[in-house]
C-alpha cells in the first residue's frame, strides 16, 4: 500500500497512479468505466488489469494476467524489441510521418539543386543586376522565412481544431497543389508565391513529430521520434539524387517532391487518430479503438487509455493549480480537470501560458536552445545553399569546384552521409540518452568547423578541395547526424507537459 507516501509533484507527473492503493485504483477505474460508457469496446476486468500494469510501470508481474498478456508485456519492455512495429496502426502512422519527413527533405534539396539548372536565366533574372539579385535572394529565402513565420503558427490552430490527421492532410494537399503549380507556371512572381505559401507546407514539420510522439509507446518514443530526422535526411538524399535524373529542367526537379506527398495523402486516411487528441475531446471510446490499432492487444490499449487519462489530469491539476497541493484523484472535480480547462482555453491563452507558467517556460527555453543550436550550426548552408555557394560562376573567390557536376556529386555525398550517419542515433537515443549524444555532437561539430576554416588557407587547390569536402561532408555531417540533427525534434516533443 502506498497511501501513506506523500506524493511529490514530479513522481505524480511521471506516474500518476503510483500513490494510489489497489482498492482506490479499482474504485476509480470502475467510476471511469461507467461514466464514459466503455462497455461497448472493453470489459471492466481488462481495464482494471491495464490500470494495475500502468501503476507498476508496465510490470508483467501484475496479478491476474494471462500467460499471453505476460508475454506481451515482457516483449514490449525489451529495449531492443521492435514488436511494437508489428501493429498495422502504428506502422501506418510511422509510414505517414516518414512520408511527411521525406517530403520536407526532398523539397529542401530540390530547391538547392535547382540553382544548378539555371532557373535564374529561365526567369530572366540577372545576378549582376541589383533588383534581380534582390528577387533571387527573396526566392531563396522565402521558403524558410514563410515556414517559420506562417507554418509554425498555423500548426497549433490546425491541430487543436481539426486533429492531427486532418492537419497533416491539409499540409499534404498544399504540397501537392503547389508542386504542380510551380511545374506549370514560369514567372518569378509565381515562384515567390510558391515559396511564401510553402509556409503552409512547413507546418507539417511541427505536426508530424507530435503525431508520432502521441502514437508511440512510452518506452520506444525516442526511437519513433528519431524517424522524423532519419527520413528527412533520406528525403534530402533523394532530392539530390533527382538532380542527376532530371537534366536541364528545374521545374520538373521541384515537382518531383510531389511523389511522397501523394503517398502521404493516402496514408493519412488509413492511420488512426492520435489517442491523446481524442481524449482531449472527451472521445474515450474512439481513443480506445485508436490505441487498440496502435498497440495490438486489449490489455495494452486498456493500460494506455487509463494511464494517458490519469497523466493528463495529474498534469492539469499540478500545473494549473499548484498552490492547492491536492492530488488529481483527491477531488471529484479534478478527475476531468484537463477537459474542463481545454474548453475554456484558446490559442492566445495557450501561447500566453507558455511564458507565464514556470513549467512550460522552462520547456520553451530548452526547446529554443536545442532548436537554435541546430539551425545556427551551419548545416543549413550545406543543405539549402551549397549549389549557389559553390558553383563555378560564384562571386566568392574561394570557389572549391570548377564544374557543376562536381557540386552535384558533393551534394549527393552530403545527402547520403547525412542519412547513413543518422542510423547510429536511432540505435542509441533510448539506451544512451539525449544529452550525451547532443554534447558529443556539438563538440565534434565545433572541432570540424575549426578544421574546415583552417583548410581554406591551403594554397594548393586540389588539397584544399579534398580536405574541405571530406571534413564538411563526412566528419561535420557525422557529428551533426548523431545528435544535433535528430535530438532537437525528439527533445522538443518530449519536454512540454502532455496537457500542452
Amino acid at each position: 500500500m502506498n497511501t501513506d507516501v506523500h506524493p511529490s509533484r514530479h513522481s505524480i507527473i511521471d506516474n500518476p497512479l503510483i500513490h494510489q492503493d489497489y482498492r482506490q485504483l479499482e474504485a476509480e477505474v470502475e467510476q471511469f468505466y461507467d461514466r464514459l460508457q466503455l462497455e461497448s469496446v472493453v470489459d471492466l476486468r481488462t481495464l482494471i488489469k491495464g490500470a494495475r500494469i500502468a501503476k507498476q510501470r508496465w510490470g508483467h508481474a501484475t496479478p491476474g494476467l494471462s500467460p499471453a498478456e505476460v508475454a506481451t508485456i515482457k516483449e514490449e519492455n525489451l529495449e531492443t524489441s521492435l514488436s511494437f512495429l508489428h501493429t498495422r496502426g502504428l506502422l501506418v502512422t510511422i509510414m505517414a510521418t516518414a512520408c511527411a519527413a521525406i517530403t520536407q527533405g526532398w523539397q529542401q534539396s530540390t530547391i538547392n539543386g535547382s540553382s544548378l539548372l539555371g532557373w535564374e536565366k529561365d526567369l530572366h533574372l540577372d545576378p549582376n543586376n541589383g533588383r534581380d539579385l534582390l528577387v533571387i535572394g527573396s526566392i531563396n529565402a522565402a521558403p524558410w522565412l514563410s515556414g517559420s513565420l506562417i507554418g509554425t503558427w498555423l500548426s497549433d490552430p490546425l491541430q487543436e481544431k481539426f486533429g492531427r490527421r486532418p492537419a497533416l492532410f491539409v499540409a499534404a494537399v498544399f504540397c501537392v497543389a503547389l508542386e504542380q503549380r510551380i511545374a506549370i507556371h514560369g514567372s518569378h512572381y509565381s515562384s515567390v508565391e510558391y515559396c511564401l505559401v510553402w509556409g503552409y507546407i512547413g507546418s507539417k514539420a511541427s505536426i508530424a513529430p507530435i503525431f508520432a510522439a502521441e502514437a508511440a509507446p512510452d518506452r520506444h518514443r525516442g526511437q519513433v521520434l528519431m524517424l522524423w530526422q532519419l527520413f528527412d535526411a533520406f528525403g534530402i538524399f533523394l532530392g539530390f539524387f533527382c538532380v542527376f535524373l532530371v537534366k536541364g529542367s528545374w521545374r520538373v526537379l521541384l515537382a518531383t517532391a510531389i511523389i511522397p506527398a501523394i503517398v502521404l495523402l493516402f496514408l493519412v486516411f488509413i492511420c488512426p487518430e492520435s489517442p491523446r487528441f481524442l481524449i482531449q475531446r472527451n472521445r474515450y471510446v474512439d481513443a480506445y479503438k485508436s490505441l487498440l490499432e496502435l498497440r495490438g492487444t486489449p490489455i495494452q490499449a486498456a493500460r494506455d487509455l487509463y494511464y494517458i487519462h490519469a497523466q493528463l489530469q495529474a498534469e492539469a491539476v499540478t500545473i494549473w493549480n499548484p498552490h492547492e497541493g491536492n492530488s488529481w484523484w483527491s477531488e471529484p472535480e479534478h478527475l476531468y480537470a484537463y477537459q474542463k480547462w481545454i474548453k475554456r482555453g484558446n490559442f492566445f491563452k495557450r501561447m500566453m501560458y507558455l511564458a507565464t507558467n514556470p513549467r512550460t517556460r522552462r520547456a520553451c527555453m530548452v526547446a529554443l536552445i536545442v532548436m537554435a543550436s541546430q539551425q545556427l550550426c551551419g548545416i543549413n548552408v550545406l543543405a539549402f545553399y551549397s549549389s549557389s555557394l559553390l558553383k563555378p560562376d560564384s562571386e566568392y573567390q574561394m570557389t572549391l569546384f570548377t564544374k557543376p557536376v562536381q557540386i552535384k556529386w558533393y551534394n549527393f555525398g552530403f545527402g547520403l552521409a547525412n542519412f547513413l550517419f543518422t542510423l547510429p542515433a536511432y540505435r542509441f537515443i533510448d539506451s544512451r540518452g539525449r544529452r550525451p549524444l547532443l554534447l558529443i555532437s556539438l563538440i565534434g561539430m565545433f572541432s570540424s568547423l575549426i578544421a574546415v576554416s583552417g583548410f581554406f588557407n591551403i594554397e594548393d587547390h586540389q588539397t584544399r578541395v579534398i580536405l574541405v569536402a571530406v571534413f564538411s561532408s563526412v566528419f561535420f555531417v557525422f557529428f551533426y547526424s548523431i545528435g544535433a540533427g535528430p535530438i532537437p525534434f525528439t527533445l522538443s516533443a518530449e519536454v512540454f507537459p502532455l496537457c500542452r
